[in-house]
């Protein structure tokens, strides 16, 4: 048997239903009698007795429940022929003249194990006419469908103090299973009693045989339990502790910092090892702290109806919406966090920064880590992509890509973002003498230490790029998935700026057959304003008379034949009734490569119109005249 004592507050509606439930239990005199007075208790251990009794006044909870009277036990109901034989029908108590009811009476609680509880097996149909609380254990490959179909086949009714669901993932696996289930019984509206069994899940044996427990892992799936119940504003109502009040040595950790050494030394259990006094009482505080501390700040997540579409990244188990924030001019904004709010708000998830970015270099990082944090956004959906590897603009953006100089890249843009791991790096920029090998290496290795999960980079050649996809399949490592060219309706006649790249037939010829494995991320989409309508031919004609950069730009993208392909774009845009930036980046997103595209604005109202690319439909002939010309043909 299990000594459970019942830690729910008899002035909550669930739990005092149950209580209520137990003590209708002891009320009957046929089921009383079958219980002996000294089968309850801690026996003659009076140390947690005494622990109560030492607290301030004002730490002590009113309560009908005080240590050592009103306990109750619980077991297992695993072999029915004995439980059958203890099954009673009597009345709910001996002053009831209502209708008899089924009891289990070899325990208050009957709980029913993973091993037993299948929709249709024996002991689900046993357990559902039983008049007293119901345990269910809920632990890994518990689905939510099967948990809800459970509890409406055990109390179809839906009473309150009925169903109480026992929850024993272990320390690592809780905050990954837990939350769905809980959502799950929530929204299907179910009464349920949620309780803790911090213990079976983190049992392991030590070389030498023992079965043992980390009281770390204990705490900490109580915290993260008690956690997980906070955020999805439902309620943990109990504990399953197995403990008592010796000094034993079967737990390690703890106030002792019991070792598994130390085990041997009074390991008295015949069964599983439980909590010392020690132990336990550190457990009681730990959890107590755990539920005054405030309720954790909401979690701002995706809208549920985004108005963007998603593409997903070998590496990444979360989709990237196909139109990332580029935030270049992020440290120019007047109200960055409101303007950011907005973007996601749209359902953009993705985020492109680099260290370089602002003024000072790295402030565009530290501004996005400040949004993230004080928006408390979920990083479950939030995709973060950051650049390194690159000098700034007085080494005329130099490639740094040694190790030392990624690892210092990488450590900098960690610390200003605020996060412990990178979605997606890209390097920045090319350092030829430098072999693929090293740098695909160093990747792996921050990759395994968990800096980043996927990388690519930014203004490589195609065939260095090639050559890092090939290194890394002859070594089984990583290879990078993402390559970010310029990219855009507008073809430019030579690099933008010093040391890029830009598509050309056969970058895309090449993404097209690798769609599966790399993904592309264009920079300069609408080339620089070019495809909204900014330049015309006086512009090139007075060309060497406007600022270096601006004439780089100039002779870059006012070509003959990029004026014919806005042309072309500016008719099908009056056709389709859409402005012409939607064709232009539309024309990208229809590309036969995995194409994401970068907008980088400081201004909410050009970013608001770039989402409506998403609305626009161009057919494959569209997309071929839009590039070539000759015959727009229905």
């Amino acid at each position: 048997l299990n000594f459970i004592r019942s830690s729910t507050h008899v002035n909550n509606r669930v739990s005092g239903d149950m209580l209520q439930r137990v003590r209708m239990i002891l009320g009957s005199g046929a089921v009383r009698s079958c219980f002996h007075p000294g089968m309850v208790g801690f026996g003659d251990d009076f140390k947690f007795k005494h622990l109560f009794n030492e607290l301030p006044k004002q730490e002590k909870v009113e309560s009908k429940l005080n240590p050592g009277e009103n306990f109750f036990i619980s077991h297992e109901g695993l072999l029915l022929d004995y439980e059958d034989s203890l099954t009673r029908c009597e009345k709910k108590s001996d002053e009831d003249d209502a209708a008899k009811t089924w009891y289990n009476a070899s325990t208050h609680m009957l709980w029913i194990g993973h091993r037993t509880r299948g929709l249709e097996d024996a002991h689900v149909e046993y357990f559902r006419g039983l008049y007293n609380p119901v345990g269910v254990k809920v632990g890994p490959g518990t689905t939510p469908e099967v948990l809800v179909k459970l509890v409406n086949r055990l109390n179809p009714k839906n009473e309150a103090g009925k169903i109480v669901l026992i929850t024993r993932f272990g320390a690592e696996k809780v905050l990954k299973d837990l939350p769905n289930l809980v959502q799950a019984v929530k929204v299907a509206g179910l009464k349920v009693i949620w309780t803790c069994d911090p213990m079976h899940g983190n049992t392991y044996k030590t070389n030498t045989g023992l079965k043992t427990r980390d009281f770390n892992n204990v705490v900490k799936e109580i915290i993260n339990t008690v956690g997980i119940h906070k955020k999805i504003g439902t309620r943990l109502n109990g504990l399953h502790l197995e403990m008592c009040g010796d000094d034993v040595t079967e737990c390690v950790g703890g106030p002792e910092k019991l070792e598994e050494t130390d085990l041997s030394r009074c390991f008295t259990s015949a069964c599983d090892p439980r909590l010392n006094f020690e132990q336990s009482v550190a457990v009681a505080f730990a959890v107590g702290n755990a539920l005054r501390a405030p309720e954790a700040k909401k979690i701002m997540s995706l809208p549920k109806v985004p108005s963007v579409q998603y593409g997903s990244i070998p590496g990444l188990t979360k989709p990237v919406s196909r139109l990332i924030f580029g935030t270049l001019f992020l440290s120019k904004v007047s109200e960055p966090f409101k303007l950011l709010d907005s973007i996601w708000s749209k359902g953009v998830n993705a985020f492109d920064t680099a260290a370089i970015y602002g003024q000072p270099e790295g402030s565009c990082e530290k501004i996005l880590g400040e949004w993230i944090k004080s928006r408390n956004v979920n990083k479950g959906e939030l995709v973060i992509i950051t650049k390194g590897g690159c000098s700034g603009a007085e080494s005329k953006w130099a490639a740094r890509t040694s190790k030392a100089q990624i690892l210092k890249d990488i450590e900098g843009s960690l610390g200003r973002l605020g996060v412990n791991t990178i979605d997606i790096y890209l390097l920045h920029r090319d350092d030829p003498s430098i072999p693929v090998s090293e740098i695909v290496d160093t990747m792996n290795e921050l990759i395994k230490k968990g800096k980043l999960l996927s990388w690519g980079v930014s203004n490589w050649s195609l065939d260095r790029f090639k050559a890092a996809v090939d290194y890394a399949k002859s070594q089984d490592l990583v290879g990078p998935v993402v390559d970010s060219p310029q990219a855009s309706l507008a073809k430019p006649a030579g690099p933008v700026w010093p040391g890029t790249t830009h598509m050309n037939a056969e970058r895309e010829k090449y993404y097209t057959t690798k769609k599966n494995d790399v993904s592309v991320f264009a920079w300069e989409a609408l080339a620089k304003g070019f495809m909204t309508g900014k330049w015309n031919q006086n512009d090139l004609a007075s060309v060497e008379d406007k600022p270096y950069r601006e004439k780089t730009l100039i002779k870059a993208y006012c070509t003959g034949s990029n004026f014919k392909r806005r042309q072309r774009a500016e008719y099908l845009a009056k056709e389709k009734g859409v402005p012409l930036h939607c064709i232009a980046l539309a024309y990208l997103l229809n590309l036969q490569c995995e194409m994401f595209v970068l907008v980088g604005t400081s201004k909410l109202n050009h970013f608001n119109s770039n989402v409506g690319m998403f609305d626009v439909t161009l057919s494959t002939k569209e997309c071929k005249w839009l590039n070539e010309g000759g015959e727009l043909q229905a």
